[in-house]
């Protein structure tokens, strides 16, 4: 017979407690696991719109300071030469012929094309970017391919000056006079419709191909200049068949070159603008679209001396 063995009083009663906290400890059921499961992805679904609204917001904002400080160097650039940028020829612009910055991929001879935007580079402190170069201040982050998207002989620009449309060719603020005999320039005396209805800049990424929309290219007045509202003679289709015409106010796609054909923008809800006075605004695209007389708010904004009649509330 085996001995009987005695087991003290604080053991069993530490037995026993052990035995309690064992039977408490117990793993989530199925039922309880999908319940949290749930909770999370509730959770989730609420905190990723806010998430991607605040990028968006702040990409927004990325692309408004760029406007502005791009408009400041126009005005600046105007207090200094007594007329706006524009596009022209060498050497009646500003920059010197045969003075193009090392690597550059062609020769600044005269009759070369310069853009308004090589003619303020110098007022964002880039006087020596070459052609190829992507600058910071002129690519807006909200497009999908980066603010320093290029192609190897270019970089782009989301920033145009803009005429109303393909009937009024130079009745903006920003002008090309590339293909005229003479000079010409648009100071502020030519803004009748005011400065603070009358917009400088625009924002218009660039075309889904990438031909278009080169911030100094040897030719082009599309590259860096934008109708409001277009038509379909710069691409007659794109990713779902025909392009419009005219071509729309809108927002766009990247991978669709009808969008082109006219100021369109990466962002949802509508396009930032640069108004002629330095102020930045939000133009929504049914506001942009809205009729005004024979026009719409957006060509009519677009007039240097339209004079036409419109609420610049919108």
């Amino acid at each position: 017979m085996s001995p009987i063995r005695f087991i003290p009083c604080h053991h069993r009663a530490s037995l026993s407690l052990g035995k309690r906290l064992g039977r408490g400890r117990r793993g989530l059921t199925v039922i309880e696991l999908l319940v949290v499961i749930a909770i999370i992805a509730v959770l989730i679904s609420l905190i990723l719109p806010a998430v991607q609204q605040s990028r968006e917001s702040a990409r927004n904002l990325q692309c408004r300071n760029n406007l502005r400080n791009l408009g400041l160097a126009c005005l600046t650039f105007h207090e200094f030469n007594l007329y706006y940028p524009r596009n022209t020829v060498r050497p009646r612009g500003t920059t010197p012929v045969d003075g193009e910055p090392p690597g550059n991929l062609w020769n600044w001879h005269s009759g070369t094309y310069e853009s308004w935007h090589r003619q303020i580079m110098s007022y964002i402190e880039q006087p020596n970017v070459r052609v190829q170069d992507a600058v910071p201040l002129i690519g807006c982050p909200a497009d999908p391919r980066g603010a320093n998207y290029t192609v190897p002989g270019y970089g782009f620009t989301w920033y145009v000056g803009v005429f109303s449309n393909p009937s009024n060719m130079n009745n903006g603020i920003i002008i090309d006079d590339s293909d005229m005999k003479q000079k010409m320039t648009i100071n502020a005396s030519y803004v009748t419709d005011g400065t603070s209805n009358t917009i400088l800049l625009a924002e218009r990424p660039p075309s889904a191909d990438g031909h278009f929309g080169w911030w100094d290219s040897r030719c082009c007045t599309e590259d860096n200049i934008s109708a409001a509202r277009g038509d379909n003679k710069l691409f007659s289709s794109g990713k779902n068949g025909k392009c419009a015409n005219p071509a729309p106010y809108q927002f766009g796609r990247v991978d669709d070159n009808c969008a082109f054909n006219s100021l369109w923008s990466n962002h949802q809800y509508g396009g930032n603008f640069c108004m002629a006075d330095g102020s930045v605004r939000t133009i929504s695209y049914q506001a942009g679209n809205q009729p005004v007389g024979s026009t719409t708010l957006l060509e009519a904004m677009a007039s240097r001396a339209g004079s036409e009649v419109f609420d610049s509330g919108n």
